[in-house]
């Protein structure tokens, strides 16, 4: 594998996906791609702004930080600023840097019985094309293993 894109959109959630795609990048010895979707009907995330140019200002240099955290861990690391709805970009994103994995944080949705995947990760496992690795945030993999050990028990 040579190329692993992490979509994060910047939140605690996305940042558990983050770890998780340098420790795998790091582990295959391959290049990681950091990147985040400025969504134009919703520009959102760190703040609220009417103007692409603020919303980039304010998200790069975040994205820049993860990047040279990659980086000090042994990884070959950029970031990506797409626009577009979220799951489209990333599988664009993904298709055009010849991506072979995508790796995406979510909340484990609760419905009766059963465990939902947020959209844009339930999208992206339709739509993408490549293997993708969603990796759930730290509450929900504690909740996870709780609720193994008391299955099991």
């Amino acid at each position: 594998m040579s190329t692993v894109v992490v979509a994060t959109d910047l939140s605690r959630v996305s940042a558990r996906a983050v770890e998780v795609g340098v420790d795998l990048a790091r582990r295959l010895s391959a290049r990681l791609l950091l990147l985040n979707v400025l969504d134009l009907g919703r520009l959102s995330g760190l703040g609220r702004h009417d103007r692409v140019d603020q919303a980039r200002a304010e998200r790069e240099p975040v994205l820049l930080e993860m990047v040279r955290a990659a980086r000090d861990a042994g990884v070959e690391a950029e970031y990506l600023l797409w626009q577009g709805s979220p799951v489209e970009a990333i599988t664009d994103a993904a298709t055009s840097e010849g991506a072979e994995m995508i790796v995406v944080g979510s909340h484990r949705r609760r419905g009766p019985g059963r465990t939902l995947l947020g959209s844009v990760s339930d999208g992206l496992v339709r739509t993408a094309g490549v293997p993708v690795l969603i990796v759930p945030s730290e509450a929900d993999a504690q909740g996870s293993a709780a609720e193994a050990q008391s299955i099991t028990a």
